[in-house]
């Protein structure tokens, strides 16, 4: 409506400015009488836009505290109705009665665990398992992961599988083994069926009656958050957008939660991300450097104090780190182990010792190539052997240096002295070039 209102106001308002060439066109008609005050009037009628509130905040987000509770209180919807459950949610125990319904427990925790809408549990097919092949399972690294295909019914563009992990797996796994049982001759279409006036299994569990049982079992368990605010389990959408900031966190790429997510846009996908100040601080935090073999680079004011490490390091390398300044570009063409300014302490020890028994291999090896080939030794003047007796020298001085002063920092000339003084003319770039 606002779109319409707005061509009318911009027509009138240009038939206004344009009257002499309006009326020789048009003739005598109605618009001979508009005014300065149409589009002004016109424009008055459109409504504000109010802005929606974005969906980026915490109270869609359920915390650890409050799923917490809710596992915890599962097993009340699993129990047979009338018996009594005892359990541990919230630092105090209660005993709450059985619902009977395995199944919307089930729901629950599939909910949880893939984060997909109300809608697409349930109408997820009996059949939704299949084996992931491929890279799927050299990424899995051994452990179990499946294809699971979901009801979609919102997007037709979407895909409607995700991989899933063993304990969804087992969920899956257990509900179809609980229908295989209540139905044994029938063919079920569905995974998690209609509770009454169902018979055959043929109608699938109602997504309104899916709330409303949650909605029950929301104020029988009285789930809070953190903070003390009640959490209402009949607002699905909150696991999911709970599932999608936790892979967000964890540092899925947007493309890829995209398509985990089933939308068509990757700006609808970041609408779902909830932007945690605690997830922030913890992501500056995880900004700390590693080494190559994954562990974290820990430094120690009493062995790098000498070196200013803390204060000097600029490049981290796998087996040490360069203490050359940023303003300054390194000459040596990365021959680390033979420069002033490489240092390098007993924690790299093994990397250095494995470096130092795979350079001596090497030099060995290409030197007797080369006597087989050309039938004379290799002279003590090749580039090639120089460069690499020179790298094993290093290895062997820094190795020796670290044995007679463990702990210690050493630096790549093999001895563990003072800093190793760098000049930087600040004022360079204010001189005039000739």
């Amino acid at each position: 409506m606002n779109l319409d209102l707005g061509s009318v106001t911009t027509l009138m308002a240009f038939l206004t400015d344009h009257r002499q060439e309006a009326a020789q066109i048009l003739g005598p008609s109605p618009w001979d009488r508009l005014t300065d005050a149409h589009p002004a009037v016109w424009l008055r009628q459109r409504t504000r836009i109010r802005r929606s509130p974005t969906l980026t905040d915490e109270t869609r987000y359920v915390d650890d505290h409050a799923l917490a509770q809710i596992t915890a209180c599962l097993p009340v919807l699993g129990e047979p109705a009338g018996h009594m459950v005892t359990v541990a949610s919230g630092g105090r125990e209660r005993v709450l009665p059985g619902q009977g319904d395995p199944q919307l427990m089930r729901m629950l925790l599939l909910l949880i665990l893939t984060g997909r809408r109300a809608s697409e549990i349930c109408l997820c097919p009996f059949d939704c398992l299949s084996p992931a092949t491929g890279s799927a399972i050299d990424a899995a690294e051994g452990e179990a992961v499946a294809r699971f295909r979901y009801g979609q019914s919102k997007i037709d563009a979407a895909p409607d599988t995700i991989f899933v992990d063993a304990e969804a797996v087992a969920v899956i796994e257990e509900q179809q083994q609980w229908l295989r049982d209540r139905f044994p001759d029938h063919d079920l279409p569905y995974l998690f069926p209609q509770r009454r006036a169902n018979a055959h299994a043929a109608k699938h569990y109602g997504t309104s009656n899916y709330g409303r049982s949650l909605a029950l079992f929301s104020k029988l368990a009285q789930v809070t958050d953190a903070a003390g605010q009640p959490v209402k389990l009949s607002h699905t959408h909150r696991f999911r957008h709970t599932k999608f900031t936790k892979l967000a966190e964890l540092g899925l790429p947007v493309h890829v939660l995209q398509r985990y997510a089933g939308h068509s846009t990757p700006t609808m996908s970041m609408h779902y991300v909830a932007r945690r100040d605690e997830h922030a601080e913890q992501a500056f935090l995880a900004t700390r450097k590693f080494r190559a073999d994954g562990t974290r680079v820990s430094f120690s004011r009493e062995d790098h104090d000498a070196l200013h490490l803390l204060d000097r390091a600029d490049r981290f390398l796998p087996n040490g780190y360069c203490l050359l300044p940023p303003l300054q570009k390194c000459e040596k063409g990365n021959a680390c182990l033979t420069c002033g300014v490489f240092v390098t302490d007993d924690s790299h020890l093994a990397v250095l010792q494995r470096q130092l028994e795979e350079t001596a291999e090497l030099i060995e090896r290409n030197t007797a190539r080369f006597l087989e080939r050309h039938g004379r030794p290799m002279p003590e003047g090749n580039v090639w052997l120089v460069e690499r007796e020179a790298e094993r020298d290093a290895l062997a001085r820094l190795l020796a240096s670290m044995q007679a002063s463990p702990g210690r920092a050493i630096q790549g000339a093999g001895s563990p002295s003072s800093p190793v003084p760098v000049s930087i003319d600040l004022d360079r770039h204010l001189k005039s070039q000739p």
